[in-house]
């Protein structure tokens, strides 16, 4: 069948019609106003609702669940940099009474300033735009020059979807995403003992609403979504084809689908820009991995961000990295670096930093799954099968880089 017959098929598929009518009836406020893709907008209102004194009459709800919410996503590690960090033990007798915040003050976005508890929290807000060069680290010195005094200094990189950021600050900046907002969304709506007016709970469910839409969670739509392309697949490709490319469009890809029929390894905590996996070899020699100082003793692997394997999804190409996480232990840090040290022609990029252990993300491998000379000739149709070429390079990843990789951890855990 030619694709402009699937073409037409798809244009009059009942199927069709009714997602057209889902996207439709996915109406908020902030889409009808034009600003849900706008970062002044977001950080505006994250501001009214991190205020304890303003009139969502939330009190300090926001402000402590917003910080409650790491340490629980995180095993309670503390929260910023080792000369700076806020502990559990610190939060839990923190009052903010006297919390201020700062507006697009010295250009950065929010900022949360307690005296009393000697707390300063810097947000740079991102939605669709990214980090400007130098953008972060003079933000951190500025606090850095103007509140000295202060014991607790938290710098955060809110993102949308998660982003990469210069490696100068990525031991300096707590990277979130707007998930992490979401959940605090579903948390006061969930606590009706707040006593929360009718034009709270509204400004709270249609903000709720645009952040689904902006990340694409609408589950009736996604699933209809996927049952057309695997209907229509031609004609899809056809129109991504001639589409015109934007700043917010990825590669298209099938790799969630891959991992999940993969029985060597399973899936992990994966966005729209990052899709990643564990090794089994990984959970079968945790026993191991924990003897010799690999993996803390206490940890189960289930939100593990240490031994991190990662597809890195982009506008016009597709990395695979494996990188040594970000993880309270410091010391299996280093383990772990040392053996990626002593196995350089399997792991190239871990001594390429300088010849030193970053502190939150260090890359120890990395492999091309799609360049962007491939994805331009894919543009300009000179080959079709971009599918094919993806699912190739992740065989190749499977059953022999993964291979060798655990092939140096069987040799050092043997020993």
């Amino acid at each position: 069948m030619s694709r402009e017959i699937q073409l037409k098929q798809l244009i009059l598929d009942d199927d069709f019609t009714s997602l057209q009518n889902l996207v439709n009836e996915e109406i908020n406020l902030m889409s009808i106003l034009n600003v849900s893709h706008r970062e002044l907008q977001h950080s505006n209102l994250l501001a009214w609702l991190l205020a304890p004194n303003e009139t969502h009459g939330l009190d300090d709800f926001f402000i402590k669940e917003f910080i409650k919410l790491y340490f629980k996503e995180n095993d309670y590690q503390d929260l910023g940099t080792e000369t700076s960090k806020l502990s559990v033990f610190d939060f839990v007798n923190m009052k903010f009474d006297d919390l201020e915040i700062k507006r697009e003050h010295k250009n950065i976005d929010i900022l949360l300033l307690s005296p009393a508890n000697k707390l300063c929290i810097l947000i740079e807000n991102k939605i669709y735009s990214k980090e400007s060069r130098g953008q972060l680290t003079k933000y951190r010195l500025y606090i850095e020059n103007e509140y000295p005094e202060y014991r607790h200094k938290i710098y955060i990189y809110l993102s949308l979807f998660e982003q990469k950021i210069s490696q100068d600050e990525e031991h300096h900046y707590i990277r979130l995403t707007y998930d992490h907002i979401k959940k605090l969304i579903k948390l006061a709506l969930d606590r009706n003992s707040y006593g929360k007016s009718n034009n709270t709970r509204f400004v709270l469910e249609q903000y709720l609403q645009t952040l689904k839409s902006l990340m694409n969670e609408n589950e009736q739509i996604e699933k209809l979504s996927k049952d057309l392309y695997k209907k229509y697949k031609a004609a899809f490709d056809l129109v991504f084809k001639y589409a015109t490319p934007n700043a917010a469009s990825l590669v298209p890809h099938r790799l969630v689908e891959l991992i999940k029929k993969e029985q060597s390894i399973i899936p992990f905590s994966t966005s729209k820009t990052y899709v990643r996996f564990q090794p089994n070899f990984i959970h079968r020699l945790l026993p191991k991995l924990k003897e010799k100082g690999y993996v803390s003793l206490d940890d189960d692997l289930s939100n593990n961000w240490l031994l991190l394997f990662e597809f890195n999804i982009t506008t016009n190409y597709i990395y695979f990295d494996h990188k040594i996480g970000n993880y309270s232990d410091q010391e299996c840090r280093k383990k772990l670096y040392e053996l990626y040290k002593a196995n350089q022609t399997i792991f190239k990029p871990v001594v390429k930093a300088n010849g030193k252990l970053r502190k939150s993300w260090h890359q120890a491998f990395q492999k091309k799954i799609l360049t962007r000379q491939e994805y331009t000739k894919f543009i300009n149709e000179e080959f079709n099968d971009l599918d094919g070429l993806i699912e190739k390079r992740f065989r190749e990843l499977i059953d022999q880089d993964l291979k060798k990789i655990e092939a140096v951890f069987e040799k050092a855990l043997g020993d």
